[in-house]
């Protein structure tokens, strides 16, 4: 051994790598690379020398040299030996985890000397590859057997304990045999015993069960056992685990690379990501891709993506020789309890980015605990994968393929519609629901029932659940129940004043729209092209097109004689002539807005109206009237909520923080910078206990702009706050304004649209 570790050190000295380096280019651990300096192995694998020699790019006679040393260590024992399966050759994107899984397997064998860790994730991840890998670097530390068995978990009849003990054994007693027990319990044993006095590793690849997994684990000091498996196997004691997630946009793009060539890939980029997107970086889909590619060079990238973007076609292009992605997931699907089954086949009816217990318990007609255990049983099966926020599932857009096809084999269109539908009708009762929580008339209590117990449970709600109502909406749409599409646009007209970019809203209220028309009813179609013109105006900056949505507002309020909605049409064209610089006229329409809303009973919109007459005032430079008119709105105001529960200030709390915010602006225009600052600072107190995320960003930029008219510099690091905010939101327009006030304060935009 000594020879082996003289010349190795040299060529790594002539070579210029440190050992580090050297581990790096060979594939191997570094830990390897110091033993065998170090004369620490006594039986060297000789793979493992064909891999450094060729690291160090040693050819001829000093490879030769090199490797004759591994034969002069002497002859290993009949039982060690090697049945691990090659490495795959393009290993891309998995050295995070190849380096997680090593240092896992180290620590626990240190802790225990006997380690034992478990790779799940769905089919075709590539647990097999990393887990083979990993194999490889760690058995060159490991004296004994490195032993693989297919346990064929995805198999419709799986490789019992007993049938993969019987190749175990054989393989620990090596070419000499012996003679083996019949029954089980005395094959067991025998194991045992075998395993109790030797070292070696253990590959239990493809496992079903930890039922199938739990005999064949060795029982003396000195193993390492690496298992994979579509499931988490969490029965298992003393184990590590490591779960495998789609590879990431840069890894998918360099597995394509390492199989179709970098010139393919780099002459057509867009379609290569477009590529990895459709095979939503599963290895298996790239690998299968890939080989397509490689196989056709007349094919451009761009040829293959047009292929198979039809999900109709996508998993049978997807399935070049042995290698299908079907295949794999229809295994996994038919171990499946029919619940489980009817889960994964039923979501492809939901398009959403992630599910719900609650929603995917409306989807099966069952209760919310046994929806979660069924959703529970397919994330362990790594068909479902858990989403970020607790309770929420993601599906594999692959899976929504293959659950798609399955949906449309097993199930009637009756069955799917009613499933459909059921979960329609839950979701936009859920949202009237919790639309009235969020409205802040004190007048208008919400429903009673459980389902929120506050304002912040119900705008989280809403929130979360966003991308199913939105799709409720258009169904809704789509088959023509104009009254539920009006009904859903009315309860969520206060969770768009908060969050103006979660969806669509002028696609939401122009549906509004249409079903109000439908429906003959000119009165809510003269509310909803008022929310229609806040919409285009607030959210896509286009107030021209919104004065035409008021101005029909108002006309058809007016015919009809309905006051509150004629003053609301009144308070929105207010802004019209407020931007045309016609005070005066800003004024009487204003007045106008606040005699309609008062005689309807409106008290929102009477405040809102009332505030912004105090706007129009420090336009016209009396700002000392502008102040006492936002006192006496802030009085009014807080003797309207004062009975309201603490339950329900949260709905109210933002209309507070818009008068504060103008009290600021109108102090700060009197040379008050002490109450100045207090009143927008307050104000973004009122916004962050409202649960207002527009709110608190034109907060930011008010206080941003006190602070800086002030000459006190923390403005300018509200307003740098400010932007990053704007800019992780995806706010371009207010960060413009962010920007804009950090060169000059002459061109404020102080307009605020409720």
């Amino acid at each position: 051994m000594g020879q082996l570790a003289t010349l190795l050190h040299g060529h790594r000295i002539a070579a210029r790598l440190s050992q580090e380096a050297l581990a790096e280019a060979a594939g191997v651990a570094v830990r390897t690379v110091r033993n065998l300096e170090g004369a620490r192995i006594a039986r060297p694998r000789r793979r493992t020398v064909e891999e450094i020699a060729n690291a160090l790019g040693l050819t001829g006679e000093p490879r030769a040299r090199l490797l004759q040393t591994v034969h002069a260590a002497g002859a290993a024992p009949a039982w060690q030996h090697s049945s691990l399966p090659p490495v795959v050759p393009d290993f891309v994107g998995r050295r995070a985890e190849l380096d997680q899984l090593i240092a896992q397997a180290r620590g626990l064998a240190a802790r225990s000397g006997n380690a034992t860790v478990v790779v799940s994730g769905q089919p075709g991840v590539g647990k097999t590859s990393l887990v083979v890998r990993a194999a490889h670097l760690l058995a060159a530390e490991i004296a004994g057997i490195a032993c693989h068995i297919d346990l064929r978990g995805t198999d419709l009849e799986p490789l019992s304990a007993d049938q993969a003990m019987d190749q175990l054994l054989a393989a620990l007693r090596g070419t000499g045999g012996g003679w083996t027990p019949h029954s089980p319990g005395e094959r067991l044993a025998l194991y045992r015993m075998l395993t109790a006095d030797r070292t070696g590793l253990l590959v239990l690849d493809n496992a079903a069960t930890e039922t199938q997994v739990r005999p064949l684990l060795p029982t003396g000091p000195g193993w390492l056992t690496l298992v994979s498996s579509r499931f988490n196997l969490g029965g298992l004691d003393s184990t590590c685990r490591l779960r495998l997630e789609d590879l990431d946009e840069a890894s998918a793009t360099g597995l394509i690379e390492e199989i179709v060539g970098a010139d393919r890939v780099s002459a057509e980029p867009e379609a290569t990501r477009e590529l990895v997107r459709l095979c939503t970086g599963l290895p298996l889909a790239l690998r299968v891709a890939g080989n397509r590619l490689a196989s056709r060079p007349s094919w451009s990238v761009g040829w293959l993506v047009e292929r198979i973007r039809d999900e109709s076609r996508r998993l049978d292009l997807l399935h070049p020789g042995d290698t299908r992605v079907r295949a794999g997931l229809s295994l996994s699907y038919g171990q499946l309890p029919q619940l489980a089954r009817q889960t994964l086949r039923r979501l492809a009816l939901l398009p959403w980015p992630e599910y719900s217990v609650a929603a995917v318990g409306q989807l099966l007609a069952v209760d919310v605990d046994e929806a979660e255990a069924t959703l529970e049983m397919l994330v362990d099966a790594s068909l479902l994968a858990p989403a970020a926020a607790p309770g929420r599932y993601v599906l594999h857009d692959l899976l929504r393929v293959f659950a798609a096809e399955r949906l449309a084999a097993e199930e009637s269109p009756a069955d799917r519609d009613e499933a459909a539908d059921r979960v329609r009708a839950w979701l936009l009762g859920m949202v009237e629901v919790a639309g009235r929580w969020l409205d802040p008339d004190p007048g208008r209590q919400p429903a009673a029932g459980a389902e929120f117990g506050s304002g912040q449970g119900a705008m989280a709600w809403l929130t979360a659940e966003r991308h199913g109502w939105w799709w409720a909406v258009r169904q809704a749409g789509a088959a023509g129940r104009h009254r539920d599409v009006i009904a859903a646009a009315e309860a969520l007209y206060w969770y768009s004043d908060r969050y103006h970019h979660v969806i669509d809203w002028p696609e939401l209220f122009g549906l509004a729209v249409a079903a109000a028309q439908a429906s003959g009813d000119p009165v809510a179609e003269a509310a909803q092209r008022n929310a229609l013109g806040w919409a285009q105006s607030v959210v896509l900056g286009r107030p021209a097109d919104a004065v035409t949505q008021h101005r029909r507002a108002y006309r058809l309020a007016a015919a009809a004689g309905d006051r509150r909605t004629l003053g609301w049409a009144c308070f929105y064209l207010v802004g019209v002539r407020y931007r045309d610089g016609d005070l005066a006229g800003a004024a009487e329409t204003c007045a106008r807005a606040l005699r309609e809303l008062t005689e309807a009973g409106d008290l929102t919109g009477r405040l809102i109206t009332s505030y912004s007459l105090a706007d129009i005032r420090r336009e016209q430079g009396d700002a000392a009237a502008a102040v006492t008119h936002l006192r006496r709105a802030l009085d009014d105001w807080r003797a309207a909520s004062a009975a309201q529960p603490a339950s329900r200030q949260f709905a109210s709390r933002p209309l507070t923080g818009w008068i504060r915010h103008r009290l600021g602006r109108a102090h700060a225009d009197l040379g008050q910078w002490t109450e100045a600052i207090a009143s927008m600072g307050a104000a973004a107190a009122d916004f962050t206990a409202g649960g207002d995320p527009y709110g608190s960003g034109e907060a930011a930029l008010g206080l941003a702009e006190v602070l800086l008219r002030s000459g006190d510099s923390r403005g300018r690091r509200v307003l740098l706050d400010a932007i990053r905010d704007f800019e992780a939101d995806g706010d371009r327009r207010r960060a413009a304004r962010a920007r804009k006030l950090l060169g000059s304060l002459s061109d404020l935009d102080t307009s605020n649209c409720r």
